[in-house]
Formats: structure tokens, C-alpha cells, sequence
């Protein structure tokens, strides 16, 4: 399994993370907390630059790994267009 991407993330407004895959649907990241199914959650990809967006998901459930971070699997709600397509583009596996 390759991890090809992984964008710096705050979630919540407080939390830092790293969100490591997405489709059109689900986004995939790692966190220092674990967050329950149906969470809402906040997430905020490339905080503190100009290119930073925000989007609403709800948690799918959260897995602790090795290094005592959660991965945490979100389905994305009410998702933009725009943000969709910048979602896509950040965890295309071209180049």
C-alpha cells in the first residue's frame, strides 16, 4: 500500500492532522484523537495559506495505528464542486 499524498490538515480548528487520501466521497486522515461514527467533523486542508478550504464530513470510524495517531475515515457532506475537484486534484495518483 503507497501512500502517495498527504496534505497537513486542522480539524476542528484546533487539531493538526494530515489527510493522506480522498475520493469524491470519503476522506481518509490521521489524528491524534479517535472521533465516533455519525461525528460531524470540520476539516480545514493547508490551514494558515492562502490556499486553504474547509469541509464537512461525518466520521466513519477511527483505527488506531502503530504510532498511537487514529486513522479516521469521514464520508464528506454537502461537498462544493470546487472543493470536490481540489479534493481530487490533491490525491490524484498522476505524477
Amino acid at each position: 500500500m503507497t501512500e502517495t499524498h498527504s496534505v497537513p490538515i486542522r480539524i476542528g480548528g484546533t487539531l493538526a492532522g494530515i489527510a493522506v487520501s480522498s475520493d469524491a466521497n470519503v476522506l481518509c486522515f490521521h489524528a491524534p484523537k479517535a472521533f465516533p461514527p455519525g461525528q460531524p467533523v470540520e476539516v480545514t486542508l493547508w490551514p494558515d495559506t492562502p490556499q486553504a478550504f474547509t469541509v464537512q464530513a461525518r466520521s466513519i470510524g477511527s483505527r488506531l495505528q502503530d504510532d498511537q495517531t487514529f486513522e479516521v475515515r469521514a464520508r464528506l457532506v454537502n461537498l462544493a464542486r470546487e472543493a470536490r475537484s481540489r479534493l481530487l486534484e490533491a490525491f490524484s495518483s498522476s505524477g
